[in-house]
């Protein structure tokens, strides 16, 4: 089993990068891989739920799927600064996703292959 870390920092007005990346996050976890997206900078917007079953990318591929079989299999972590610089705690986040830091990630990356979006 490999390490993946995808980083996005793209938000809903970027869905083909959005999409992208939670897509290769998903079939990495259903490959059994240890998986975490880390979302940093307008990326955060896509904690809220509501928010991700809006986006879709050209090719009609929807956010939500994917994201929901990283929750289930894999983590997704939720830029700490930047969630706060926009209003979102950790009471607002779905179950599945959690608060981190900076610190975090660059342990995180230490051991893992890392796909930036």
């Amino acid at each position: 089993m490999k390490k993946f870390l995808f980083v996005l920092s793209r938000g809903p007005e970027d869905s083909t990068r959005a999409v992208r990346c939670f897509q290769f996050a998903k079939i990495a976890a259903e490959k059994g891989h240890d998986t975490t997206v880390f979302l940093v900078d307008d990326a955060v917007y896509l904690a809220n739920l509501g928010m991700a079953e809006r986006v879709k990318c050209p090719t009609g591929d929807e956010l939500l799927p994917y994201m929901k079989v990283v929750q289930n299999k894999g983590k997704i972590l939720v830029c700490k600064p930047c969630a706060a610089t926009r209003m979102i705690g950790e009471d607002d986040l779905p179950t599945g996703f959690a608060i981190s830091t900076g610190v975090a990630l660059i342990e995180l990356a230490e051991d893992a292959q890392v796909f930036s979006f």
